[in-house]
Parts: structure tokens; sequence; C-alpha cells
């Protein structure tokens, strides 16, 4: 299958880089130094699991590659409109459209400029990060739930799945996938925003009983608002949250890792997200509101 990774990062070239080495056709999107290490140096991911170092086609533009069959959308949420204007001639009449992204509206704002027909929804569960010697670094996870957008469990929902599930990506297909990117919200609007503004990693957090109690209040909100929203999520899953795995207890969510990088912070997809529905339903969203108002101030800083 020839696959376009937009967005090579911690989680694009994670997911590419299994591709690759699985004997898939895959090209890279890149900028910057980062593109240049790739086409000199290569792929380089440093995993729990093992090493890996494998030459890759790495390009700025991927008008360069033409049409292909599968395209999978890494990038931060708020590249989301250009980045899928970017890759406008890469798509043919079959080419699928998957989104791989923090934040429950991804698909929805590609929708609108490929059509919605092309677009699969995905939640990806990883830690990973890129470092200041362009390795990925993956701590822990590293598993993909897809669907369709309306729900049906079709052929090529099936057919993307079994890619992954082929080179040992663990891979799941869900007749709900707005429920589960809504759960995966759950996770990161709590987390996410207290590990940057505290600047701490999830053993700090989860030992403070202070914040452990705003993660679990935080995550009660999101949890509230998609229930109000239509998607009946099991409170059990904030108590599942709420029970760090030893692997994950020193990561630092991707926020704070932006942070530290001095990039733009993905809040409006985040913490942003709830609270606008929150005022669309009515539903008081306080903890979520003042995380989102700390992470706007900090994000306006140079």
């Amino acid at each position: 299958m020839k696959i376009l990774v937009i967005g090579a990062g911690a989680v694009g070239g994670y997911f590419g880089g299994i591709l690759a080495k699985g004997g898939e056709d895959v090209t890279f999107v890149a900028r910057g130094k980062y593109l240049d290490s790739l086409k000199t140096a290569g792929l380089k991911i440093r995993s729990y699991k093992g090493y890996l170092s494998l030459r890759v086609n790495a390009i700025e533009n991927p008008e360069e590659i033409g049409e292909v069959d599968l395209i999978l959308m890494c990038v931060k949420s708020y590249d989301t409109e250009e980045a899928a204007l970017q890759c406008m001639k890469n798509i043919g009449e079959r080419t699928i459209v998957l989104s791989l992204q923090n934040g429950i509206d991804n698909e929805e704002r590609i929708a609108r400029v490929v059509g919605k027909n092309k677009v699969l929804g995905g939640a990806v569960f990883i830690c990973s990060e890129v470092n200041k010697s362009w390795e990925i670094c993956h701590y822990t996870a590293g598993k993909i739930i897809i669907g369709e957008l309306d729900g049906r469990i079709s052929d090529r929902v099936r057919k993307i799945a079994e890619i992954f599930k082929k080179v040992n990506i663990p891979c799941s297909i869900s007749n709900d996938i707005q429920k589960e990117l809504w759960k995966k919200l759950v996770w990161n609007a709590a987390f996410n925003s207290v590990s940057a503004i505290t600047r701490s990693n999830l053993q700090e957090i989860m030992e403070c009983e202070e914040t452990r109690e705003l993660i679990r209040l935080t995550m009660m909100e999101v949890l509230n608002i998609a229930k109000g929203i239509g998607h009946n999520l099991d409170e059990r899953v904030i108590e599942e949250y709420l029970v760090v795995p030893e692997r994950s207890r020193e990561i630092r969510t991707s926020t704070l890792q932006d942070l530290l990088k001095s990039k733009p912070l993905e809040i409006d997809a985040i913490n942003g997200v709830v609270v606008t529905n929150g005022k669309k339903l009515g539903i008081p969203t306080p903890y979520n509101s003042s995380l989102y108002a700390l992470l706007k101030l900090i994000n306006k800083k140079p």
C-alpha cells in the first residue's frame, strides 16, 4: 500500500516507521532540520521494544509523489486544515485519510476539505517524542482504534486494520469512533493540561493529593460533556485512568513536550473544546475553564 505520513514526528514517525519496516511503501512529509536528518541519517526509533534505524523517503512537498492509497494525518490539531489542503493532489478516487491526532473534531475539519467519504477517524494511544538527536523515543503503548465516521464496519476499515496488525501495530475497529475520541479526551484534558502547567510527569502529579483530585474532577467534567452530546461513557474509565502503569510514570505528555520545546500548544483541541461544548450545552466546566485560561496565557508567552 502506498502511504503518505503528513507530520512525521513522534506519532507519524513511529507508526510510519513500523509500517515501512513491515514492507509498506511509506513517504514522510517533514520540514527543516528534521527533514534534513531523515534524508541524511534515516528514521531512527528508540523504543522500549528495541531500536530501529532505516532509510526512508522523506519530502517537504507532498505533491512530489502524486496519488496515494492512505494518508496518515499526524500534524498538530491547529495545522489540520492547512495540512489537508497541502495533500489534495495526493487524493485519488479510493484514497483514505486517517486522522491520528489529538482532539475530537479533526475528522470533521479534514472532511470539509477533502470530502467526508474520504475520512476515517482514529484514536491513537502512545507516548513518544522526538529528541534532540532527531530520534523518536517510544516509551509506552502504541495502539490505534479506527472507524468510519458513520459507524459502518466497512471493507476499507477492515483492510486498514489488517495492514496495521500485519506489522504488529495493535489496531481495533470501533462502530462509534467519536465515542472513542471523547474517551481519549477524558485523559488528555486532565493530564496534558496539569502536566504542562506544573511541568510535571505523571508520577509527580499523582503523588500529590491535590493535583490527583484536580485530575479526577477535570476528567469528570469531560465525561459529563460527552454524555451531554450523546456519548454514554462509563464513569469507571476515570478510575482506570487514575491508575498510572509503572512504565508511564515518568513520561511527559505531548503538551508538556511542546511547552519545553517552545512550540504552540494544542489547548483549543483539548481543553478548549470541552469549554466550548459546555457553554453550548449549559453544563459548567470550571476546572477545564481554569486550566484552559492558564494555558492560553502560557501559550502567549515567547
